[in-house]
């Protein structure tokens, strides 16, 4: 069985609608398809129903009767603090940076373009200094491979090469003795 079921008590998102990324407390359950919500904390969230497809259940419950009315509710949020909870969320946090997003200027955002390229290139120059101390790309670890092989060849036939070099200048003398 899920950890999240839908149940009397526990916390909900909204997914779509006027009350998009706020979250409710279930306090009854309609039918197989529809739910009834609210959070007191909030005040446009009053009690009303939500279609199942509406909603996505979180991991936070509160002890609650079914059909509770508004101070119980208040009551069992504020005794677990739960709101604070669900606001530490990674999801929750998600939810708060689109709707700051979607409620910034063109100049914020531009802005905000900026810094995200000054961070980027700042990134970028630190990556490099360390790659070049010790190779961590891709790229730099091929690099000194080649450099080990490429070096271990030159050694490997630098001595053919030198006797290859003498045996061509012998034969270049041996002609100029004859002549």
């Amino acid at each position: 069985m899920p950890s999240n079921h839908v149940k009397v008590g526990r916390l909900v998102r909204i997914l779509r609608g006027p009350r998009t990324g706020k979250v409710a407390v279930i306090t009854a359950i309609v039918d197989a398809n529809r739910v009834l919500v609210e959070n007191p904390e909030d005040k446009k969230m009053w009690r009303h129903v939500q279609n199942m497809k509406n909603i996505e259940p979180t991991k936070f419950t509160v002890k609650v009767g079914t059909n509770a009315n508004s101070k119980d509710v208040k009551k069992a949020l504020d005794a677990k603090k739960v709101l604070a909870k669900v606001a530490k969320t990674s999801k929750s946090k998600q939810v708060t940076a689109a709707a700051a997003l979607a409620a910034s200027t063109d100049f914020e955002r531009y802005q905000l373009r900026v810094a995200k390229r000054a961070r980027a290139n700042a990134a970028r120059k630190i990556f490099a200094e360390n790659d070049a101390k010790k190779p961590v790309s891709w790229n730099m670890k091929t690099a000194k491979k080649l450099e080990k092989v490429s070096a271990k060849f030159v050694k490997k036939h630098a001595d053919k090469v030198k006797a290859y070099a003498a045996k061509k200048a012998k034969k270049a003398a041996a002609k100029k003795a004859k002549k």
